[in-house]
């Protein structure tokens, strides 16, 4: 079902648990170096992509492994970004499926020219959340094939992080909940999630603080409340972690930002039952 809206060039944001899907025009390159997988996509033309040590190469769709440090730059045109799960079974199904152009980063998503052509669409003429996610999946996992098992015991913990987000549970505490050692569970989190539990936290204060906003609170009572110390702190951690300044999207919303915390597992096709994961955002 469509939003009714004017179709404006606005920008547009859905949040939902697992992922989240960002499509607007940005006009200063964006510095990515987040703390989830995110694909992102140049809609009506290719991406100029800058990777310290390499030539600029342009592309229509790039797949990012969490912490790879890639300067985008859009000329202004419109740009989608999807954030991935957290635990990495978005990335690793679609890593396999990509071409890998240098570590951490594969180019040419499958069926890349229907996937631009629904988000040009999508941006035009919004869909309810639940109906975007669908086609988001879709679009996704076409053939909807098993998704890559995540490590229960990292599940878990991120499980914990999200539900006390404004709290800083020690590292220790939740090791001992999973009856890992603290340099094992640093390691083993790392290695699922791509970065440290920290910058994890961090990363995942931010989709709460956007919950917050969507719900009617103000920047700062929604910062404060998922556990930032104030608004600066907010929007320097929305800097340093997505590369573009707050209001490089929440100043071009226009009622364009969309919540659904019911879709927050792994589809039931995938055969592992629920996942309780939450999208990092």
């Amino acid at each position: 079902m469509r939003v009714p809206m004017e179709a404006e060039r606005s920008n547009l944001l859905y949040l939902w648990p697992r992922r989240t899907l960002f499509v607007g025009c940005v006009a200063q390159p964006i510095q990515f170096s987040q703390a989830a997988a995110s694909l992102v996509f140049g809609v009506h033309a290719p991406l100029t992509v800058r990777v310290p040590g390499h030539d600029a190469r342009q592309w229509h769709s790039l797949l990012l492994a969490p912490g790879a440090k890639v300067a985008i730059e859009p000329s202004g045109q419109l740009v989608a970004a999807c954030y991935l799960d957290a635990l990495g079974q978005d990335y690793r199904l679609l890593s396999a499926r990509m071409r890998p152009l240098i570590p951490g980063v594969h180019g040419a998503v499958p069926g890349e020219h229907g996937f631009r052509q629904w988000l040009a669409d999508l941006h035009q003429s919004p869909l309810r959340p639940a109906d975007v996610y669908s086609e988001l999946e879709a679009h996704i996992n076409p053939a909807a094939d098993d998704y890559p098992m995540a490590d229960p015991r990292i599940e878990k913990v991120v499980e914990r992080i999200r539900q006390e987000v404004s709290r800083n549970v020690s590292v220790e505490t939740l090791a001992g909940e999973v009856n890992l050692s603290v340099s094992r569970l640093v390691e083993l989190f790392r290695g699922q999630v791509g970065v440290p539990i920290r910058r994890y936290r961090q990363w995942h204060r931010l989709f709460v603080t956007f919950t917050g906003v969507n719900k009617g609170e103000t920047l700062t009572e929604a910062a404060i409340a998922a556990g930032f110390t104030d608004s600066a702190h907010f929007s320097h951690t929305f800097r340093m972690t997505l590369g573009m300044k707050p209001s490089d999207i929440l100043a071009m919303l226009s009622g364009r930002l969309f919540v659904d915390i019911h879709q927050s597992h792994t589809p039931a096709r995938s055969g592992y039952g629920p996942a309780g994961i939450p999208c990092a955002f």
